[in-house]
């Protein structure tokens, strides 16, 4: 049985780019009742209904805007939506004055007495005026890297399920050390290789060892998790 068999590792290949968030929620903005937020996305089937519904007749247009913000916002391949938590905030902010906005000047046409506007309209403002703090939000962080120059540093994970990206110019192995207990093998290589692998492990602090014949390398380990 091959060493990354035994250790349980699971190799995937590269990952698919992240789709930008500012451009998918500029397209659900103007676009949003064509389905091209969704199309953009790499979601074609709800794009298509998308469109043929026109936005369905303006709900999903909305839903859409505060979907796009959301900490779990994904694309069709399931990676998360390239963009800062500021940004987040900010978009999802002014999705908020554009809901009152439509909102306002829907009352303002309407002829009928809409019972609660008044209410509904000051609640929306107190929400825009002091809105409640965002939750925590998940992006790609990098939880150890080093290089032929850079030696290791330890290596803390909180969730346990890790995403390494390896460049080696030579025969290369390398080992996650728990403070207690076996070594883990990450990697073993051959010969010459790069790549990426997903492993998963036991949450906590870890020593990374590397040991290669190749004068150039480089090992990048990430996790996604809450920023901060």
């Amino acid at each position: 049985m091959p060493r990354t068999e035994q250790y349980g590792l699971v190799f995937d290949g590269d990952l698919p780019p992240m789709r930008s968030l500012r451009t998918a929620w500029l397209l659900a903005l103007f676009l949003g009742f064509s389905g091209a937020d969704r199309f953009y996305l790499h979601k074609p089937v709800t794009g298509t209904l998308k469109l043929l519904t026109l936005g369905g007749a303006g709900i999903w247009w909305l839903i859409d805007l505060f979907r796009i913000t959301n900490e779990y916002a994904a694309d069709g391949a399931s990676m998360p939506l390239a963009g800062t938590n500021s940004l987040r905030r900010g978009l999802r902010l002014a999705s908020t004055v554009l809901v009152v906005t439509l909102a306002g000047a829907l009352v303002c046409v309407s002829a009928a007495p809409v019972t609660g506007t008044v209410t509904a309209t000051v609640a929306a403002m107190n929400a825009v005026l002091h809105p409640a703090p965002p939750p925590p939000v998940k992006e790609w962080v990098t939880v150890a890297e080093a290089s032929g120059t850079k030696p290791p540093a330890p290596l803390v994970t909180l969730t346990g399920r890790l995403h390494i990206e390896y460049t080696f110019t030579g025969a290369a192995i390398a080992y996650l050390q728990p403070v207690n207990g076996p070594a883990l093998t990450v990697l073993s290589l051959a010969m010459a290789g790069a790549g990426a692998i997903g492993i998963s492990l036991a949450p906590g602090t870890y020593a990374l060892i590397v040991s290669t014949n190749g004068a150039v390398w480089h090992l990048t380990a990430q996790e996604y998790r809450p920023s901060g």
